[in-house]
């Protein structure tokens, strides 16, 4: 069966939309995991972070706090840094 062009055309735009869709889709899913969400409200964690960046500067063998750190912005340095606190935690 021979289509015509613009059944053609149409069948185009369908498979752009729909792997747009599924791009945009996937964009925005890794946008939402990425916030931080309490009761429903985003977040701005920023004051956190630099609070217990002080805090940790004056009391470095405070293993919460770098737990705290971690948590916040999950890098793995602040974990380590918890580790050299307490290896055996």
């Amino acid at each position: 069966m021979i289509k015509s062009a613009k059944e053609t055309i149409n069948f185009f735009y369908i498979c752009l939309f729909t792997i747009s869709l599924l791009f945009f889709s996937a964009f925005y899913l890794k946008i939402y995991l990425n916030k931080r969400v309490v009761l429903g409200t985003e977040v701005d964690t920023s004051r956190e972070v630099m609070f217990w960046q002080e805090f940790v500067l004056e009391n470095p063998q405070y293993y919460e706090g770098w737990i705290e750190l971690y948590n916040l912005t999950e890098k793995d340095e602040y974990l380590n840094k918890a580790k050299g606190v307490d290896p055996n935690r």
